[in-house]
């Protein structure tokens, strides 16, 4: 059945290997394979194994091949772990047809970003964005409740350590007013030390600095926004202008840094009322670059559909790269539904000309045969005389 599969998908070349130990081989032979499907328990460690080989092991770009893992005995721990593993797809055996074309079909698909940290490699594992999808904040948001509780907690715990001092300290003696007082006492509590500050505040200091750019960055927006309403002069607007398209390129990238560092550790409540204070900031920069990049996407489809412009190399590659852009800014401004419709229409006339200008390329690309266009002097001069024959 996997057989037929690959085949109706064009991969006609298809290699059978018995352990982990010849995947390596293979891999290591062969970098143009395009596609792994491996039984959960095959010998040598499993599909986790040749997992974690080709996400760690292989340079780039075939640690990002697509990876599908297929078994009968299937728990909660191993799935977690093969998940974590960086495999795309899980296929519970049995199965039926439709079951596993959908899974390969969804395994080659490229919308999903490949996410390279420092503990997970793979496949972006967020399949769906709901409607009011928060974009940076959505992590920060859902760690509220529990950072609140964590904060409650500790303040109870700091209260009673205070009531302890309290009690171990001994009431002054009547006639001894005079008296030093003692150390220790609740009236002049010892200063706590830095660790367990840090711990009171909660999150870390690379997150709360990283949250910090992203605030002055923010005002930086409003104070240039307010000095090109007040700017005359074509040369000093422009100079405004592309240093807010800056400014508003670097929040969005920090805010991207900052939703990493909240989801791997967190941060303090002060932090996340910080982040709702620029959240309009946040928006309207994202909605900006959206227009920009819209706007520069139609043109240059455009000259390439009318002609004014020819086909340069590689020219749908960066072109859906430039959509993969804005499909990030969408996401940042919270989803399609939050657009209006003015941008969701540029968003898809920009799709249909991104994919038509690939279709193009697709159809002009393959090389016409140099050998029959060379010309009728070159055919005939080597085709006469005896040394030609």
């Amino acid at each position: 059945m996997l057989r037929e599969l690959l085949l109706g998908l064009k991969m006609h070349d298809v290699e059978y290997l018995s352990d982990v130990g010849g995947v390596t081989h293979a891999l290591r032979a062969n970098p143009s394979i395009d596609l792994i499907i491996s039984q959960n328990d095959v010998p040598g460690g499993g599909g986790i194994a040749i997992a974690r080989l080709v996400r760690w092991e292989m340079p780039a770009p075939a640690n990002t091949l697509p990876i599908i893992s297929l078994g009968r005995d299937w728990t909660p721990e191993l799935l977690q772990e093969t998940r974590e593993a960086g495999i795309c797809e899980v296929i519970a055996m049995p199965t039926s047809l439709m079951a596993v074309q959908a899974k390969l079909l969804s395994a080659m698909d490229g919308k999903r970003p490949f996410i390279s940290t420092a503990t997970y490699r793979g496949r972006c594992r967020r399949r769906r964005s709901p409607k009011g999808h928060q974009g940076p904040f959505r992590r920060a948001e859902d760690r509220i409740a529990e950072q609140l509780n964590q904060a409650v907690e500790k303040s109870e715990r700091r209260a009673i350590r205070q009531d302890l001092q309290g009690e171990r300290s001994l009431p002054p003696v009547p006639g001894m007013a005079a008296a030093a007082p003692q150390l220790g006492s609740f009236a002049a509590p010892a200063r706590p030390r830095a660790d367990e500050a840090e711990e009171d505040e909660g999150g870390d200091r690379q997150t709360r600095a990283v949250i910090d750019k992203a605030f002055v960055t923010a005002r930086l927006i409003e104070q240039l926004l307010a000095r090109l309403v007040t700017t005359t002069g074509a040369e000093a607007q422009g100079a405004l202008t592309t240093a807010v398209a800056d400014a508003e390129e670097r929040l969005i990238n920090l805010m991207a840094l900052a939703q990493m560092r909240i989801e791997q550790h967190g941060c303090s409540a002060a932090d996340i009322e910080r982040l709702r204070i620029i959240r309009k900031s946040v928006d309207a920069s994202a909605e900006s670059l959206l227009r920009a990049q819209l706007s520069r996407l139609i043109k240059s489809g455009e000259d390439i559909l009318s002609g004014r412009a020819g086909l340069s190399f590689n020219i749908g590659l960066a072109m859906q790269a430039r959509m993969s852009y804005v499909q990030f800014l969408i996401n940042v401004r919270g989803g399609i539904d939050m657009l209006d419709s003015e941008v969701k229409d540029a968003v898809k006339k920009a799709q249909g000309i991104v994919a038509q200008v690939k279709e193009i390329e697709a159809g002009v690309l393959p090389l016409p045969q140099f050998d029959a266009a060379r010309s009728p002097k070159s055919q005939t001069t080597g085709r006469s005389g005896p040394a030609g024959r």
